[in-house]
């Protein structure tokens, strides 16, 4: 429930003056912390994204590639991929055109837990979405879209976003 101070808030943000990215970001972190909410059971932090990824990607992506994917650096990839490895959740499997390289594959029991982590997505896409037209949807989407292309070519430094629970 918001309170009078949280509709301000979230009403101050409304405001051009306001950048773009932090309006992305302020929605971003409490997306992200609603997840976490919401998947605490699982005992698997933010790692939600890294295991959907890999499902979506059919375990043909290696930690390289998955952390780019994932606008992870390759030691929070490899920490991440370490904790799902000893949950029983994620393995490592030789990739066979390049015997250097490892795919990150989900394990039987990563892909129990699919359906959850989905299903958990979908509720809160839907309630994100509530009362916005199919047409305003499809519209957001490829708006996101063009931002990123818009963007893309900018040069920029590389900065780390932390999605870890914040200690209260």
């Amino acid at each position: 429930m918001l309170t009078i101070f949280d509709v301000t808030k979230i009403n101050m943000l409304n405001s051009p003056d306001i950048p773009l990215g932090k309006r992305l970001g302020h929605i971003a972190k409490k997306y992200v912390g609603i997840m976490y909410k919401s998947l605490n059971h699982l005992d698997i932090g933010t790692n939600f994204i890294v295991l959907i990824l890999i499902n979506k990607t059919n375990n043909t992506l290696t930690q390289q590639e998955l952390a780019d994917s994932c606008g992870m650096d390759k030691t929070n990839m490899l920490r991440a991929i370490d904790q799902l490895e000893e949950k029983g959740l994620v393995e490592r499997q030789q990739k066979p055109e390049d015997r250097r390289a490892y795919v990150i594959a989900l394990t039987q029991q990563g892909k129990k837990i699919i359906p959850v982590i989905s299903k958990s997505f979908r509720v809160l896409n839907n309630k994100a979405l509530e009362g916005i037209s199919e047409t305003q949807i499809n519209s957001f989407y490829k708006t996101l879209d063009m931002i990123a292309e818009n963007i893309a070519s900018l040069p920029a430094e590389d900065v780390m976003v932390s999605l870890k629970k914040t200690k209260k």
